[in-house]
């Protein structure tokens, strides 16, 4: 059984009563309800007797019979408020018709509007481009899809309700290099490939995530102020106490910044050796009063006593002037350009007057003198 409707179907019943209408043949140039529209199956129907204000529109149910008949299935709308009307003696005119009620048409601003459920027998085509999915119960709406066979199961698109208050848009995959994208769902197991996902879109936690060692090891990690990351091995991960010293060295564009919050000088960054220009790098064991000396490319410490060795001195002297001793002055009256002379204690200084008397000599000017005194004398 269907539902058929068709164009000039009508025919006549003297029928009374509120029941099954006798059919008894079509008006001329129309054709019957078997013929239009087929036995066993239903169509809208319109009665009315004229001269009266008798009339009923409602759903019918055709059988082919001696006579043909027309049950009237469901009254749509009538003449006894909306009920199926009992007709009075007289020939009815019954006739194929389409009730305003179930009639599909564009309204003042070109749209349509249905009262009831949509049934479409083959594909379904919005050329407009925008779908609205409402209810009139204030329930949230549903796109239910149906498996491919049987209609036995179902999936179904569903918004967030009103108390969430999204106004968001839900943007589906590209086709990448396969036709077909699955959805990521929150409570099945799949498999994410070559897909990124940004800090700044995360939000909460991700309870038992599927990440990589690396990341999986910081999600372990209690974070708290002032603390850094390192990673301890591989898969492996830890924090550290991070200062506000280490902070500002972390921050720093690059090495000459850190020494300059180091506060270390030009130094810092001189090679260690003995070369010009160089620092100076000193040896273990260097002690206060030592004396430095070189020792390769480094500094080390010497004692006294080293330093008495390294140059062949002695630790202690003896003054006089035997063999090995020191020589010391032992006058008070040294001046410059006179002469030194032994004495039992060290060295005295002599004049030149002192070194000629000293040696029984006689001065240039007093030879000259007594040559002069000779001379006369000779005569």
């Amino acid at each position: 059984m269907a539902l058929v409707l068709n164009d000039r179907v009508k025919e006549t019943s003297t029928t009374t009563g509120t029941g099954t209408l006798n059919l008894a043949g079509a008006v001329t140039g129309f054709e019957t309800f078997v013929a239009g529209i087929g036995n066993s199956n239903t169509t809208y129907y319109a009665i009315t007797l004229p001269a009266t204000a008798e009339f009923e529109v409602g759903l019918g149910t055709i059988t082919d019979a001696s006579p043909d008949t027309l049950a009237r299935t469901t009254v749509i709308s009538s003449s006894n408020s909306d009920n199926a009307v009992n007709f009075s003696a007289g020939t009815k005119t019954i006739f194929c018709t389409m009730p305003a009620s179930k009639t599909v048409f564009l309204d003042a601003s070109g749209n349509t509007t249905l009262g009831a459920d949509l049934s479409v027998g083959d594909d379904l085509t919005v050329l407009g481009g925008i779908i609205d999915l409402k209810t009139n119960s204030g329930a949230v709406a549903a796109l239910r899809m149906y498996c491919e066979s049987s209609n036995q199961h179902f999936q179904t698109l569903s918004p967030q309700p009103h108390s969430a208050d999204a106004n968001n848009t839900l943007r589906l995959p590209d086709s990448g290099d396969d036709g077909t994208q699955d959805l990521v769902a929150v409570n099945t197991t799949q498999t994410l490939t070559n897909k990124s996902i940004v800090a700044t879109q995360l939000t909460g936690t991700i309870a038992n995530a599927r990440l990589d060692a690396d990341l999986q090891a910081l999600a372990g990690l209690t974070s708290a102020a002032n603390k850094g990351i390192q990673f301890t091995g591989s898969g492996s991960a830890a924090t550290y106490d991070l200062t506000a010293a280490g902070k500002a060295l972390l921050d720093d564009a690059d090495a000459a910044a850190q020494r300059s919050t180091l506060g270390l000088g030009t130094a810092s960054i001189l090679a260690v050796g003995i070369a010009n220009t160089n620092v100076a790098q000193f040896t273990t064991g260097v002690a206060d009063d030592d004396f430095l000396r070189v020792a390769g490319t480094v500094i080390e410490g010497r004692s006294a006593a080293e330093v008495l060795s390294d140059i062949g001195g002695q630790a202690s002297l003896t003054f006089g002037i035997s063999n090995t001793n020191a020589v010391k002055v032992d006058s008070a009256s040294v001046a410059d350009d006179e002469y030194a002379r032994f004495t039992a204690n060290g060295l005295e200084s002599r004049s030149t007057s002192e070194v000629l008397s000293d040696i029984g000599g006689t001065s240039a000017s007093d030879a000259a003198n007594e040559a002069t005194a000779l001379a006369i004398a000779l005569g």
